[in-house]
Formats: C-alpha cells, structure tokens, sequence
C-alpha cells in the first residue's frame, strides 16, 4: 500500500472517530424527594433509548452524572425514557435506616423496603443545549 494512502486512511479515521465523540453531551441532574426536597441517595438513574443505554450513579447528595462506554462520558444526542432503579434500603424493624454494612443483629431484624414509589418512565429529549436533568420522586 502507498504511504500517502495510508496516511490519508489513518487521518480519515481519525477524523470520523473524533466527530462521533463530539455529538455526546455531558448530562448531570439531581434526585429530590417531592415532600421535603431531600436528596435520594441511592440508586441508578438510566437513560434509555432503542440504541443507547446511559447510566449514572447516585451520589450521597443525590447527585448522578451519566455515561455510555464509560462513567461520565456524556450521551449521544436523541430521545430517552428515564427510570431509576436499585432503590431499596434496608432498615431495622424499628424503622431506622441503616446506612452502610448491616450491624449485627439477630435474623428477621433486617427487613428491605423500597426507597421511592413507582415510577412511570420519564421522557426527555437530549438536544444539547440542556445538560442537567432534575428528578422529583414520592417516597412509598
């Protein structure tokens, strides 16, 4: 193969690579209660298309940043139902939430209760001038 060809196929590639990066759009957002605008500090928050799946951790402050290939890279422009999963916590049986490893107690005195409601899918439509997407959830 001729250098120049290769070259040029090289740089053909690499310009085709770096426009396909460039159409993700960095997404962030919070997760509020609706009763007392607390954060939800656990759980997934996903952003779904038919090609696409982004992910985002909550954080303690109920904070999440998406990603596709890789965490907080950002999501490809396009339409996306929205769902957070993952939101069970456990509590004792008196009610208090246990944040972290159980601590020992005896068996049945750790029960697992859901953190949200359910919730149907939101929608959103990532076009690139809004990156931040703000969730209000009830709790059970």
């Amino acid at each position: 193969m001729n250098v120049r060809v290769f070259v040029f196929l090289l740089f053909s590639v690499s310009v085709v690579a770096a426009i396909g990066c460039s159409d993700k759009v960095p997404m962030r957002g919070k997760v509020t209660f609706s009763d007392d605008q607390s954060p939800l500090t656990a759980g997934t928050v996903t952003f779904q298309s038919d090609t696409v799946l982004a992910r985002g951790d909550l954080q303690p402050d109920g904070t999440y940043v998406l990603g596709t290939l890789k965490q907080a890279d950002g999501i490809p422009k396009g339409t996306y139902h929205v769902t957070i999963s993952d939101t069970m916590g456990m509590f004792t049986r008196g009610g208090e939430r246990i944040i972290g490893p159980p601590p020992p107690l005896p068996p049945g005195e750790i029960i697992m209760r859901p953190l949200i409601a359910p919730m149907e899918p939101k929608t959103v439509v990532v076009d690139g001038t809004q990156r931040e997407f703000n969730i209000v959830v009830d709790r059970p």
